[in-house]
């Protein structure tokens, strides 16, 4: 089965792992509301903006590489980089992994739910589009699951996933 059903539903978002170079610690100043990827938010990490690196499904099956980020806050998040996904024939340790380049979008920032830090915001609607080439099993006008939904994004087929809040903001260990 491809990757997308191993994902599920809301499983699917975004976890930073690293930071652009100069981009200070955004926890240094926790007066400052801190915008991030939110579903595979992990409490026990560093509070970083702007990330090289997001894991999104939380499965490492799909991953946004070197990003580049044009915008960033309140109003939202777009980027560019490239997309490592895993497609999941035969299975998601033996499938190919497929590298396309993407341009990202993130709005729709919230604050997330009992536990997390007060400064942070989480952006709830993320568009992952496919400029040149495509995964196969993104196919615009279908949907995935709950929280999921293939669609088009100025013309380039695409993601869009919602209600990308974290699961928890409890630690983990």
């Amino acid at each position: 089965m491809v990757r997308a059903v191993t994902l599920g539903g809301a499983a699917l978002v975004l976890m930073a792992a690293g930071l652009n170079p100069g981009t200070p610690d955004a926890a240094a100043d926790p007066g400052t509301t801190v915008y991030m990827f939110g579903s595979c938010y992990d409490p026990s990490q560093p509070l970083q903006e702007r990330p090289q690196r997001v894991v999104y499904g939380c499965d490492s099956t799909s991953i946004m590489e070197d990003m580049t980020w044009s915008s960033w806050g309140a109003d939202g998040a777009t980027g560019t980089g490239t997309d490592n996904s895993v497609q999941c024939q035969p299975n998601c340790a033996q499938g190919p992994h497929l590298r396309n380049p993407i341009v990202v979008h993130a709005w729709n920032p919230v604050r997330g739910r009992p536990g997390c830090p007060d400064n942070v915001a989480f952006f709830t609607d993320i568009t992952v589009a496919y400029p040149v080439g495509v995964p196969p099993w993104v196919v615009p006008g279908t949907t995935w699951g709950p929280g999921v939904q293939y669609t088009y994004l100025d013309g380039m087929p695409g993601v869009h996933f919602f209600d990308q809040r974290p699961y928890s903001c409890t630690p983990l260990s």
